[in-house]
């Protein structure tokens, strides 16, 4: 395959700078651990911002945002091996999370790197739209539950995870995150009390919460309603939309504490830790990094659990949200991002079909 050797992309001249569309920028080049990835449905994130506006993670400017997108593999590196066994191809269809503000895997353009060990590749059952809204949500739900709740991946397969119907608190069930976070919840054998907006009530409930709570309420009204729903007995919590600090540690001051460990774990990590004085333990959830090589640890893990979430998402026990394609063409991702950031879709992912496959 003849590859161009520039490609149109969105570029950030400056942190905190606009956006802008510029059709000269180079192609990278993968390395032998690499995939270059023409890219057909860019996600939307709001990573993207944090990136942009504050520089999180951002190695050099001027600079191409995007952190997720969906694509088929027109250059794979010499040892580009597939988490599902075997060596990327050439024409593979895949899925992934990209390294953070680094030149060349902003998923804003034409093309883009994309770390083998960290590619998802694209389920049977899922289009390369749903494929490019799955990879940020998921990983992270795994990450949060399975990394720091300490809760065991073992039989969830199968729906029969060894949870015993104990329950966990998720903050924000009707997210990119949150929706992961329910179902995997629900095949380890969980009881879940997931907090939305009355609009997304039924679509919660249908991926598995067993009780939903308006997010809308005054906190002492969650906390009451939490408490009365698990029994006054939840002993883990997830926050799957950053910004619950103060109201886990209203709901753990309230309910009696239990002979159990309680864990508490956010995306959050600008934000104080809450007290550990309060009796629970706050553990991060830590994305961000994914793919470089000091994330070796990171990438293990998440290179261990993509064949579950291959087998899951290929067999429908995991399900991908909503989504709503905003945008054609590299030229359509700035209109994309600010219906994204307008609040105005919800809980639908925002995703940018940029070439035809």
């Amino acid at each position: 395959m003849t590859l161009p050797t520039t490609q149109k992309a969105v570029l950030v001249p400056s942190q905190g700078a606009p956006a802008q569309v510029h059709d000269d920028v180079p192609l990278p080049e993968p390395s032998a651990t690499q995939l270059l990835v023409k890219i057909i449905y860019a996600a939307i994130n709001p990573v993207d911002v944090f990136t942009t506006q504050f520089g999180l993670l951002v190695e050099s400017w001027p600079f191409v945002p995007g952190s997720e997108a969906s694509g088929i593999v027109v250059k794979a590196g010499a040892n580009a091996m597939s988490p599902l066994g075997g060596h990327f191809k050439e024409g593979d269809l895949v899925s992934g999370c990209v390294r953070l503000g680094v030149a060349g895997h902003g998923t804003f353009a034409e093309y883009c790197l994309l770390d083998a060990e960290v590619a998802v590749p694209k389920p049977q059952g899922l289009s390369l739209a749903s494929a490019a809204t799955v990879t940020v949500g998921v990983l992270t739900a795994f990450l949060g539950i399975f990394g720091e709740l300490g809760i065991g991946i073992e039989g969830i397969e199968e729906g029969k995870g060894a949870g015993n119907g104990r329950w966990v608190a998720v903050f924000g069930g009707a997210g990119a995150v949150g929706k992961f976070a329910v179902q995997t919840l629900k095949l380890a054998g969980y009881k879940v009390v997931t907090t939305s907006s009355t609009k997304s009530f039924e679509s919660v409930r249908l991926i598995g919460a067993d009780a939903v709570v308006d997010y809308k309420l005054p906190a002492d009204e969650i906390v009451e309603q939490i408490t009365q729903i698990t029994d006054g007995k939840v002993d883990l919590a997830f926050d799957a939309v950053s910004v619950n600090n103060n109201l886990v540690a209203k709901m753990f001051t309230a309910i009696p504490p239990s002979s159990a460990e309680r864990v508490f774990t956010t995306t959050n990590d600008w934000d104080p830790v809450p007290d550990a004085s309060l009796g629970f333990v706050t553990k991060g959830i830590t994305l961000g990094p994914i793919g470089r090589p000091e994330s070796a640890v990171l990438n293990k893990k998440l290179t261990t659990w993509i064949p579950v979430i291959y087998r899951l998402l290929d067999n429908g026990k995991l399900k991908p949200g909503d989504y709503s394609v905003e945008g054609q063409g590299v030229e359509g991702i700035p209109h994309a991002w600010e219906a994204q950031k307008s609040g105005r879709l919800g809980s639908k992912k925002v995703i940018v079909k940029v070439a035809d496959e």
